[in-house]
């Protein structure tokens, strides 16, 4: 098991750390502390701990030179937790492509690239470096992934939307799907999530993307970087959606709609118009918060 000292994670932080310079092999909850662990705590006050750990905290923190515990005081505990987590105790990445998995012609993928059993890449598709693909995902034909993505099994990625025009008789006609997919780098798409190929132009989804499981992405529409779309969403075809956006579980966007950068859609919210940069929407008919709230206040909602 990898080791490392309370130097060197503060080094890796550029901060500074308080108290003895304790080796440590794994991370674990703050409830759960023991000796040589990595525990993070967003409190300011001092902690109760009878363990020779150490603990990331705020900037504010008061430590007390007595204390058992050593600290490093950061700005945001919980997210530098993460980094450090991610960096020092998690190296399960493993190049390579699994046997059962198929691939198809004239695919560029790189020789750091793991793909784990039974998937199906199709052809001329583009995978490059450090991207991990679990298993039993489908990547069809004229795909690019980029850099260090995480695509999760189950995951169906390019394959034909759903579209149709109709005949004078009410037959439904096919519209062909001529579009692939291009995903951006450090995207992470969640188990048993589509998205689908675009019709004329394609579907992008920029970098820094993160998807979480079962999540739908129509055809031609466009993720912005940073942007977070929480399971269950459905986004429709033709979307935008800008940067730094959060899009809550449940979410429905009708197709042709824009949002903004800085987004925040609430949990099953229905999206049927655009949406500005730096909104808050919130509730079943998409509303932006502040007047949501008024008109709760306003009907006495919830009393």
């Amino acid at each position: 098991m990898k080791k490392v000292n309370a130097q060197e994670i503060a080094k890796f932080l550029n901060s500074e750390f308080y108290g003895v310079n304790i080796t440590l092999d794994r991370a674990c909850s703050l409830d759960n502390a023991q000796d040589g662990v990595l525990i993070f705590s967003k409190s300011s006050k001092n902690l109760d701990i009878q363990k020779k750990c150490l603990v990331l905290v705020p900037l504010d923190f008061e430590y007390l030179k007595e204390s058992v515990y050593s600290v490093i005081k950061v700005e945001n505990p919980r997210l530098a937790f993460a980094k450090v987590v991610n960096n020092f105790f998690i190296d399960n990445f493993c190049s390579g492509i699994a046997i059962s998995t198929k691939l198809g012609k004239n695919c560029i993928i790189d020789e750091s690239v793991s793909i784990g059993e039974n998937c199906v890449i199709g052809n001329n598709v583009i995978i490059k470096k450090r991207t991990k693909i679990n298993h039993n995902v489908v990547i069809s034909d004229n795909v690019t992934v980029g850099e260090k993505c995480y695509i999760k099994s189950g995951s169906v990625i390019g394959e034909d939307g759903f579209g149709f025009d109709f005949e004078k008789d009410g037959t439904p006609i096919r519209i062909p799907h001529i579009g692939t997919v291009n995903i951006g780098n450090n995207v992470e798409i969640g188990s048993n999530t589509v998205i689908v190929r675009g019709t004329l132009n394609n579907t992008i989804i920029e970098d820094n993307v993160k998807i979480d499981d079962q999540v739908f992405i129509a055809h031609n529409s466009k993720i912005g970087r940073n942007t977070v779309v929480i399971a269950f969403a459905e986004i429709s075809g033709s979307v935008t959606i800008g940067q730094n956006c959060w899009i809550g579980p449940n979410c429905s966007i009708i197709q042709k709609v824009k949002i903004g950068n800085n987004v925040t859609i609430g949990i099953g919210s229905v999206i049927t118009s655009d949406i500005e940069d730096n909104k808050k929407i919130m509730g079943l008919e998409g509303l932006d918060l502040r007047n949501l709230l008024k008109v709760k206040k306003r009907i006495e909602y919830g009393k």
